[in-house]
């Protein structure tokens, strides 16, 4: 199995010191020990107690949070490969013109590039996606679809508000998102976002969403 590389000074190597911490709190603790075992070994040949070992938990103690493997892989893509939360954006969506919406757009989703706990994980995921198919579409339908399903009707509540015909990204809103999985590619690809920065990556989104809002 090819090692996949975790972003230096990310994830503690050594396991830590047995103590009790609140179960949300463990939960996450887990996760980053999972993480980087998967990282390290692969999925097929990372067990639960290596897990267990990483985060300074017993066997036992980790089944309390997890029932097994598959579970600890979904919810490592839940909580790093989560789409912006998009509370906020109807009202905006509402009351500001095609810059602001844009601009609001990008900056949720480009936030995601500065945690590297997600670019680990959408590492992971790219070299495991044909070994997990079945986890994979899990998340696409859970998460991925409703997010998608949700942006799609701010965009469109947008356009009908501004009087305008709804552009292509209110029936595709995958379309909002393509540039940043591009810079995160990138990212993978190339040790961090190459060419002209990730500001030039910024700047060019917002354009694009201006011209489609």
């Amino acid at each position: 199995m090819t090692r996949q590389q975790i972003p230096e000074g990310t994830f503690s190597a050594a396991a830590p010191a047995r103590q009790r911490l609140p179960p949300e709190v463990r939960a996450l603790q887990i996760l980053d020990a999972a993480l980087v075992e998967f990282s390290e070994r692969g999925f097929a040949a990372t067990r639960m107690e290596d897990i267990a070992r990483r985060c300074g938990l017993s066997k036992g103690g980790l089944y309390a949070h997890f029932a097994g493997k598959d579970e600890v892989f979904e919810a490592l893509l839940t909580r790093s490969l989560t789409p912006p939360d998009w509370d906020a954006m109807p009202a905006l969506a509402e009351g500001a013109g095609a810059p602001e919406l844009a601009q609001w757009l990008v900056d949720k989703l480009y936030g995601s590039l500065g945690r590297p706990e997600a670019v680990a994980t959408l590492r992971l995921l790219v070299a495991e996606s044909a070994r997990v198919p079945h986890l994979v579409a899990l998340w696409e339908r859970n998460v991925v679809q409703p997010h998608m399903a949700l942006l799609g009707s701010i965009l469109r509540t947008h356009a009908v508000q501004k009087g305008v015909a709804p552009s292509v990204i209110v029936q595709e809103p995958w379309l909002v998102i393509a540039p940043v999985v591009h810079a995160l590619l990138s990212h993978l690809l190339f040790g961090g976002v190459h060419a002209k920065g990730l500001d030039h990556y910024r700047q060019g989104h917002v354009a694009l969403l201006c011209e489609l809002l």
